[in-house]
């Protein structure tokens, strides 16, 4: 399994920890490559492909407008027939991406009569979030609820989503919170971005900082309001002001006030090198794992209200929040300039996380739920 972005950061410490915890834990997941299995960290991993041939699947992709075609195998009946065996001896199956899986929920709880658990890394996010094409934004929804109707629990990441999915009208009682969370000893205010600092050259500028998969749209359109608006307004203010954008980037993307890094191995490093960490998002859904990673590094943030959306996060207290860009950019320009508010800021974030959102903490949550529900 890997760490990447999004929701795949979240299976992987939610499913480490239940192991962790004793928990028997089995993964399943569509591989592209032959069937295999191994075990990492005490968590045995399945990967099978099925019988439709790629070049087909690439063709549905390209249609529907899904990121990865290996998804697909979802719905090849040889996948299915090879999960088959393992869903039966478990004794619960908790199933992630619930619009991905929709139209199989309803096989494996009334035909495999197993327990079926979804984990919500966002709710209705077709809805919320522009997609390429209406056929994938009504294929999702569609299974979306299609998934809560037959689900017998459902996973939220705060009471936000939560509070969504009842507006809905999916039943609250079958409804669990289970906070996304953060590493809190990878993401540290003392971890040595001496490397970083020297090889972007960012000794002597003040070092502005937005982290995000530029693929999600969201990310993609925050990263244009900070070159196009938000960093000319700061520059203005302020000499010497580098902009870092860390993550994963289309190819032939060019910003002229911003410095692209790609895809990195540690993102904690270019956080803590950094004197701003800042999220202005105006769409998207769940909650947002950079927040939580600049929060545990130190790290003063300014956020959009939406970026910090489903968060115990006070204005003032442990970020500033603005959602006007010319005020969104002088609170940048405040916190370069007052050491003693963006270092208050920053304490208080990192108390927040280690107190509320470590993913141990979460992990636990999790795992008391699940022995709740099993009795």
């Amino acid at each position: 399994m890997q760490r990447d972005t999004g929701a795949s950061v979240r299976i992987y410490y939610l499913v480490n920890g239940l192991a962790a915890l004793g928990n028997d834990v089995q993964v399943i997941m569509p591989n592209e490559k032959n069937d295999s299995n191994h075990i990492e960290n005490d968590v045995e991993i399945y990967g099978f492909r099925g019988l439709i041939p790629n070049i087909v699947l690439k063709a549905i992709k390209r249609l529907v407008g899904v990121k990865r075609f290996t998804s697909l195998y979802i719905y090849d009946l040889l996948f299915i027939s090879r999960i088959c065996p393992l869903i039966q001896n478990s004794d619960v199956v908790q199933i992630e991406q619930q619009t991905a899986w929709g139209l199989l929920i309803p096989f494996i709880k009334i035909v495999l009569k197993k327990p079926v658990v979804i984990d919500c890394h966002d709710v209705f996010q077709a809805l919320r979030v522009k997609h390429t094409t209406s056929i994938r934004k009504f294929l999702e929804v569609f299974s979306e609820k299609l998934a809560y109707d037959h689900a017998d629990m459902v996973l939220t990441v705060s009471k936000n989503e939560k509070n969504r999915l009842v507006s809905y009208g999916v039943n609250p009682h079958k409804i669990q919170v289970i906070d996304n969370g953060v590493d809190i000893e990878a993401f540290n205010p003392f971890v040595d971005a001496s490397f970083i600092k020297n090889h972007y050259d960012l000794k002597n500028f003040h070092t502005i900082i937005f982290v995000g998969n530029m693929e999600y749209l969201p990310n993609l359109e925050a990263v244009r309001m900070i070159d196009s608006k938000i960093a000319p307004l700061i520059k203005k203010e302020v000499s010497n002001v580098h902009f870092l954008i860390v993550g994963r980037s289309p190819p032939n993307m060019e910003f002229p006030n911003l410095t692209l890094t790609g895809i990195v191995d540690n993102v904690a490093e270019f956080i803590v090198a950094s004197d701003v960490a800042i999220a202005p998002l105006f769409s998207g859904s769940g909650t947002r794992l950079k927040i939580l990673e600049y929060f545990s590094c130190g790290i003063p943030v300014v956020s959009s209200t939406v970026g910090v959306e489903g968060l115990d996060v006070k204005n003032g207290i442990h970020a500033l929040v603005e959602d006007d860009l010319d005020r969104f950019a002088m609170g940048v320009i405040k916190l370069l300039k007052n050491k003693e508010l963006a270092t208050k800021l920053g304490k208080n974030a990192r108390e927040l996380v280690v107190n509320t959102y470590s993913w141990k903490k979460s992990t636990m949550n999790l795992s008391k739920a699940y022995h709740k529900f099993l009795e």
